[in-house]
């Protein structure tokens, strides 16, 4: 049901794009979000760089000059329309991040209908661990160590009230091509499992070696955040605040037309935008 309100709800926005495009002014001023690999990686948001290692090819940085300068027609996407053609320059952001003017805040979302709807690991839900060799020998035992401490995290965080369902873990993230091998596995809910071999961490992880990135399927934030009065957000960040340094959260943001909700990267409570340095 959730995933069916999501499909209506971006076919929907896209058909407010459409015809907002179609009635705009076409000197209207525009700044278009720059490919991430357009800009040096020293200009990074450190969201960003944690996004590249988690394979979210179509998120973007806006650059810092335009959130600190409360730009407010600066777009989110590949595309050329500003805000005010979608339709969305009424709405704001309940909390925009400490120095970002509400204006700028609305370029935050990243707007993912503008990079192909709802159908990529871009526009979902992530989760993504990088598991250090010194907890685990093989990528089997990474792969049940990260799937024990999520559901021992999800226990802690909602002792009384959760979802039914089970934590799974993959090699590919949610929405990618390859994260089912064949149309029965995705129906038995059977993703491919992570084999990868220890690598190098990221500069973001303590550690010399890692097993990942192994992501989580199935994270149930919205249902576990919902039957304990808490927004996705707060579920994200309470879970996280339990969960080791090693585990990334992904929110990919949502246009609203009031109260959006930035995109963002979530470790150990705390939250990371993607506004470039």
């Amino acid at each position: 049901m959730q995933q069916m309100s999501k499909t209506i709800f971006a076919g929907l926005t896209a058909a407010a794009i459409l015809l907002a495009g179609c009635s705009s002014s076409p000197k209207e001023p525009t700044v278009q979000l720059p490919d991430r690999h357009s800009v040096p990686k020293e200009k990074w948001s450190d969201a960003m760089h944690v996004a590249e290692a988690m394979g979210l090819t179509q998120q973007r940085d806006v650059p810092r000059e335009h959130a600190q300068g409360g730009d407010a027609n600066a777009g989110a996407g590949a595309g050329s329309s500003s805000v005010a053609d979608l339709g969305l320059a009424a709405g704001g952001y309940a909390a925009p991040p400490s120095g970002v003017s509400s204006g700028a805040a609305l370029g935050l979302g990243v707007g993912l209908f503008l990079l192909g709807g709802g159908s990529t690991p871009s526009a979902r839900f992530q989760t993504a661990a990088w598991v250090p060799t010194t907890l685990a020998s093989s990528p089997e035992e990474a792969s049940a160590l990260v799937s024990k401490i999520v559901e021992e995290a999800r226990i802690k965080a909602f002792p009384e009230k959760r979802s039914a369902l089970k934590t799974q873990v993959a090699k590919y993230p949610a929405n990618h091509m390859k994260t089912y091998a064949n149309p029965v596995d995705m129906f038995n809910e059977k993703p491919v499992p992570f084999d990868g071999k220890p690598m190098k961490a990221p500069s973001f992880i303590e550690a010399e070696e890692v097993y990942g990135p192994i992501y989580v399927l199935n994270e149930q934030y919205s249902v576990d955040g919902m039957k304990n009065d808490m927004t996705i957000i707060e579920a994200m960040e309470h879970m996280s605040g339990i969960m080791p340094d090693w585990i990334y959260i992904y929110h990919p943001g949502q246009k609203l037309r009031k109260n959006s909700i930035p995109s963002r990267i979530i470790n150990k409570g705390k939250t990371m935008y993607f506004i470039g340095k």
